[in-house]
Parts: structure tokens; sequence; C-alpha cells
């Protein structure tokens, strides 16, 4: 039996309640929209406006969800990478990281190239499926064309499916990214009929749609390409301190930020995302590693996905560890476990993540595409077809006997898990192999990817139609 979806913390009538109290603040707390055209948008559609906040009412709050699909395929570049969003787990890359961590333990702000090297491991991991975003955030190129950077720099080291990045603070910065996928594609008008990367937008807790989120909505969504939203508050920082209350409100403004996408382009896909963490008053911090965070995520996992029956997306694997430690291993496992086994379906943040969302690490990405893996496997569920049922040789066997040259045993000794990094040698071979821990075998796995990889995965004529385009838009501006 597959595990996944098997932990639920709400009854059933417990998640109409839920959405009942988060439709209640739609239509009676409403939404403050800072976009005079979502609000013009809104109101033509039977909301109440008044100023800048928008009433959303219940109806239409539940037409729109309804209208979204709960799976939809996104397409990468190499076709053998395309995902279904909606079935089993995918895992993208982070997003927001300020600093990487070195092998020898210094922070120091990224450049480029280390979203490269990012981009190079995504390529390489197994369980990454999907490439782009925004990991880290470059200083070495210029801010007006940071966007186009990070995408054109993704689609030349990975070729499976590429996120758009997260700073793309105009409509023209987001228009421009758009037009890189064009020429990626061959183009103009590929996108209109195929979903290729998506906008994260995340509403400011409590009840407010910037300028930014309605415009990632309208520009991506007029496009036909799916928007992720992510309503991040934080316990008794930007939300109340109890749990319950804190699901709540981040549901109602991610319904708020949905009924304004389908009101843009019906049926376009929506994903609603759980970011929403414990604010931890001891420090003054927020700690998206805690076990509270966990059971808030699995809440959300659990509505998305059984309530409004669409995709579940989480930021989980996360920690608050600095370093690649035994914290860094706990609290990884433990967020994406609970998150796996709630039934989540897309990712951010589970590879490369150190210090609550602030730093990255090449070795923790190989670290934790293990530690994904060893997830997927684990919820997948025992194999229970009729031929491991079978007592033929439980009843054939001699007291004391090994089953070591038995046929069964040679003929599926290779199917089961085995690790990527983690040694599962003896100690005296352990010992001989220099007594190496994990996040050293971890940084000589990066080190032979990165000296291995390409320089490019783009043809001689998409490497040129890219940086002949950012170079107009650069001398453009």
């Amino acid at each position: 039996m597959n595990l996944a979806g098997q932990v639920q913390t709400l009854t059933k009538d417990e998640m109409q309640r839920v959405h009942d109290s988060a439709c209640k603040l739609l239509e009676e707390k409403g939404l403050a929209f800072q976009s005079d055209e979502a609000r013009e948008t809104m109101k033509r559609h039977g909301c109440r406006v008044d100023g800048e906040m928008v009433y959303i009412p219940k109806e239409l709050v539940e037409k729109s969800w309804k209208q979204c699909p709960g799976t939809f395929l996104l397409e990468a570049m190499d076709s053998k990478y395309n995902v279904t969003v909606g079935e089993d787990i995918l895992i993208h890359p982070a997003g927001g990281e300020v600093f990487v961590l070195d092998h020898d333990g210094r922070r120091h702000a990224p450049s480029l190239k280390d979203c490269g090297d990012l981009q190079t491991l995504y390529q390489h991991c197994e369980n990454v499926n999907i490439g782009g975003f925004q990991p880290l955030s470059p200083g070495d190129v210029p801010e007006r064309v940071k966007g186009l950077y990070l995408t054109h720099n993704a689609m030349q080291k990975c070729s499976k499916p590429i996120l758009s990045p997260m700073e793309l603070e105009t409509v023209e910065k987001k228009e421009e990214v758009l037009k890189l996928f064009d020429i990626a594609y061959g183009r103009e008008g590929y996108l209109e009929d195929h979903y290729l990367t998506w906008h994260a937008v995340c509403p400011n807790s409590p009840y407010l749609v910037s300028q930014f989120v309605s415009d990632g909505i309208r520009v991506y969504a007029e496009r036909n390409q799916p928007i992720i939203i992510v309503s991040a508050p934080m316990t008794g920082i930007t939300s109340p301190i109890f749990l319950m209350s804190t699901v709540i409100l981040s549901i109602a403004e991610m319904l708020g930020c949905l009924v304004y996408a389908q009101l843009v382009k019906p049926g376009v896909p929506v994903v609603m995302s759980a970011s929403l963490t414990y604010g931890n008053l001891r420090y003054a911090t927020w700690e998206c590693a805690s076990p509270d965070t966990a059971l808030m995520l699995a809440t959300s996992i659990q509505m998305f996905k059984h309530f409004y029956h669409l995709p579940a997306r989480a930021q989980t694997g996360v920690t608050s560890s600095k370093v690649c430690d035994f914290q860094a291993g706990m609290e990884t496992m433990q967020s994406f476990l609970f998150s796996a086994l709630a039934g989540v379906n897309l990712t951010s943040q589970t590879v490369s993540s150190l210090a609550g969302l602030l730093t990255s690490s090449l070795e923790k990405t190989v670290l934790d595409d293990e530690l994904i893996g060893r997830v997927r496997w684990m919820v997948k569920g025992m194999r229970l077809d009729e031929e491991r049922w079978d007592l033929g040789e439980l009843m054939e066997a001699n007291v004391g006997q090994d089953f070591l040259l038995s046929d069964n045993t040679l003929d599926y000794m290779h199917d089961y898990w085995q690790p990527t990094v983690s040694d599962w040698a003896t100690i005296e071979a352990w010992e001989a192999e220099g007594k190496k821990d994990a996040e050293q075998r971890a940084h000589e796995k990066v080190v032979k990817i990165l000296a291995e990889a390409p320089e490019t995965l783009l043809d001689r004529e998409q490497e040129k139609a890219m940086t002949d385009y950012i170079r107009f838009v650069e001398e453009r501006n």
C-alpha cells in the first residue's frame, strides 16, 4: 500500500470548517489588492470593492477552485524529463537563499557560477525533477537583467523543466523571461498550448496582495502558465499564535489569489503552497524545521489534496542548522518525511538549503538527493503481488538454514534500495578508505559531477538566440 496521504491531521468535518472559516475571512474581512486592474477584474465578477479591500463571495471561491486542474503536464526541454504535477512527489530547487556554504565551512555571497553549479547538480541528481527557479541571487550580474541570466544559465546546465526566477519585480521582467522560453522552444506562442514554467507569488500576511503578486498572476495566466501561490504567515509574528489560525489565514490568502488567476484565465493551473512557519518568539526567529511547522504543513497538504483536490506543494525538507551535521539530517528528514506521508506532490527548499533558508550547500544537495530517495522508497510501500505472499520457500526451509543462494535471492537481490552517498561498508573497509564522513563523500561526488559536466546543454542556435536577446535587453536599458 502506498503510504502517501495516510497521515491526516483533520477529520472530514474539520476540513469543511477550515474552508468555511477561510471563506468567511474572504467575504467579511477581505483582501487588500494593490493592483487597480485586479480590483476592477474582481469587481466585474461580483466582488465588493471598497478602496483597496476586495470582499470575495464564497460562491465565487468555490466556482474558481473547481476550475483548476488536479494534475497537469510540465514539459522539459528534453521530453524524457517531463513530469506530471499532482502525482507522486516532485522536487524542485530551493529559492531565495543568500549565501553559499563552501566545503571548508566558509560562507560567501553567490555568483552566477554558483547558480550554474547547483543547476548542474540538479541535472545529475536522480531525485530532483525540476531545475531553474532562483536557488541563489548572484551578485555579479546586472540587477536589471538578473532574471534573464538566471534563466539562461539554468537552461545551459539543466534540461529538466525550468522554473522562472523569483525576483521578477516588473511586468517587463516577467515578459522578458517568458520570451526566453519562446526562444528555447523555437516559436512564439508555444507557451499558450504547453505548460513549461511557472511563477511563484507570495501574498504578504496578513491580507495584502501586492502589485507584484497581482502582476505575476496576470502575466503568467495570460500566457497560460501555472501560478504557484505561496502564503507564508509566521505564528505570533505575521499571523495569530495558534497553528489553526495560521492555517486558515494562509488558505484564505491563497484562495483569494486563486480566484483572481481564474478570472484572468479560467482553467489555468494553480498550485497552493504550504510555506507557513512557527514563529520562535524566544529568539525572534521563524523556524521552518519545527515540529509545529510540520503539523501546519501536513494540515495544509491535507486540505489541498483531500478537500480542494489540487496539487499540494510545501516548503519542506528544511533545517535551521548552519552546517551539514546531525541536526541538518534530523530536521530535513523530519520535515520531508512527514510532508511525504501527508501526501505532498511538489516541494521547494528540499535540496541544498541550510540555516533557515538563508544558505545553500552543494554538498547538501547530493546528500538531500539520497534522503529524498529514501523517503520515496518508503512512501511507495512494500510490493504485495501474489509472488511475495507465496509461502513456498518458507514451507520448504529447514530449521536454521540460510537463503543466500536461493533462486529468489539471486533473482531479486538487486531490487532493493541502496545509498548513493551513505557508507554501508564494514568498519575495516571504511577505515581503509580514509574514515570519510558523509559530507566528505558528498564533496567528492560534487567535484566529480562538476568536472564532467558539459559547458552547455543548449544547441548552437539556441545559445546564440538567447545571448543575442539578453544583449538586446541590456543595450535597450
